[in-house]
């Protein structure tokens, strides 16, 4: 076995009769480019630690490297590991340089963060049945990871991942908190029918209108992604007492804004659908109340798997005043999909928005959302004595999709045809 008084320097080719190598025996040596481990076998912890500028390592024999054995090699670019079984936690973590571009089949043990910042651009590990914690936290480099054989993806397994743009996980029946946090590139359309729990933070993002899959029963805090952007997600009724967990308590990380300014646009529109996928409910909902909104809000989801709607329109639409985009919004969206709506809650609604139908159809034309002058249309709020003030209003911002809309709006409400300009 080689000890820390075996150091050497520059290049070198271990003796053929050494199997293994002792706990920091290399550690910290800033000269050492290139080693041979010809027989090595096992690599013990810490073994090649901070050594700076190791460039690259042959060790086609070993079979089990050890906790943080090279961590801190930044310079190390190539090693050949094709024998290997079991890699503990820590052990490449900070090689910045370092990229592996096929994962020994061999391997049948992970440490946690064992490949965390690395520059590994594509992770194949489809056989192992778990990810640790951490794997590959902040590889910015991945692009692709398949671990589709793994029942359970760690926490912060591929967090800060910020090129990650596919992976194949079609065995999962847990992500862990923050496992694809602040991985922007990566938005899932669909996720695995296997899938039990989602932890905290867990995506960054979702696509519009994923479906959760009936067997998901434990939701976390914000595990669609942060509180500053709209999500759109479909959730089987079987879920819904669960997903009241969602909603995160009102704090701030020390290391973000304060959420509430963005009240505006963290809106969670929530599908319901029943065992055979119909749609049963519809909930506007919002993800970063105060804490007396918060409060009354996951008390509307009930254990029977129910949902009190009646909190909407009351303590929510009324709590939102100061919010008027916001509270926009949600009288739209609460008349656009009426579950449960009661008529004196309907008559509110519909004349907030008649009260303030100029701001909402200006907003709508500056957003070029024509489903929300459509709708206003459809409800006769825009009719034939407003029509031309919003068609003005169009045609000064050159939104040239919402004129030719309302110019359709207008020749329908004076009943004759009207051309449409081609520019339009």
């Amino acid at each position: 076995m080689i000890r820390s008084e075996d150091k050497t320097e520059g290049c070198f080719v271990m003796p053929d009769d050494v199997t293994a190598i002792a706990d920091g025996a290399f550690a910290g040596s800033r000269n050492l480019t290139h080693i041979d481990l010809r027989n090595v076998r096992y690599i013990g912890a810490r073994a090649f630690q901070d050594c700076a500028n190791l460039e690259s390592v042959e060790m086609d024999n070993v079979i089990a490297i050890g906790a943080g054995a090279f961590e801190f090699c930044r310079s190390l670019r190539s090693i050949s590991i094709g024998s290997v079984t079991e890699i503990g936690e820590t052990a490449f973590m900070h090689c910045r340089m370092l990229d592996i571009p096929e994962m020994p089949h061999s391997l049948v043990s992970l440490g946690a963060a064992a490949f965390s910042h690395t520059a590994v651009r594509k992770a194949d590990l489809h056989w192992m049945t778990k990810i640790p914690r951490a794997l590959f936290d902040c590889c910015t480099s991945l692009s692709y990871a398949d671990v589709s054989g793994a029942r359970e993806i760690g926490e912060d397994a591929f967090a800060g991942c910020s090129s990650l743009s596919r992976v194949k996980m079609g065995a999962a029946e847990k992500i862990g908190h923050r496992a694809f946090y602040k991985c922007g590139s990566f938005i899932p359309g669909e996720l695995p029918d296997t899938l039990q729990y989602i932890g905290d933070d867990a995506f960054c993002c979702v696509r519009d209108g994923v479906v959760v899959p009936e067997s998901v029963r434990a939701f976390g805090k914000n595990c669609f992604g942060p509180v500053d952007s709209k999500k759109s997600v479909r959730i089987y009724e079987s879920s819904l007492y669960s997903f009241r967990n969602y909603f995160r308590d009102e704090c701030s990380r020390p290391d973000e804004e304060d959420e509430h300014f963005h009240l505006w646009e963290s809106s969670a529109d929530v599908t319901v659908l029943d065992h055979m996928g119909e749609m049963i409910g519809f909930m506007p909902l919002y993800t970063d109340l105060d804490s007396e909104l918060l409060r009354a809000l996951k008390g509307a989801f009930k254990e029977d798997n129910t949902f009190d709607y009646s909190v909407i329109d009351t303590v929510l639409f009324d709590g939102m005043s100061w919010n008027q985009r916001a509270k926009d919004r949600l009288a739209v969206m609460r008349l656009k999909y009426p579950f449960e709506l009661s008529e004196s809650a309907g008559n509110e609604y519909t004349s907030y928005l008649f009260r303030h139908l100029k701001r909402i159809a200006q907003h709508a034309v500056r957003g070029r959302d024509l489903d929300m002058l459509s709708f206003l249309c459809e409800k006769g709020m825009i009719c034939s004595e407003n029509i031309l003030e919003i068609l003005d209003y169009s045609i000064s911002l050159s939104a040239s999709e919402c004129t030719a809309f309302l110019l359709k709006c207008r020749a329908e409400l004076d009943g004759h045809n009207v051309m449409i300009p081609d520019e339009l």
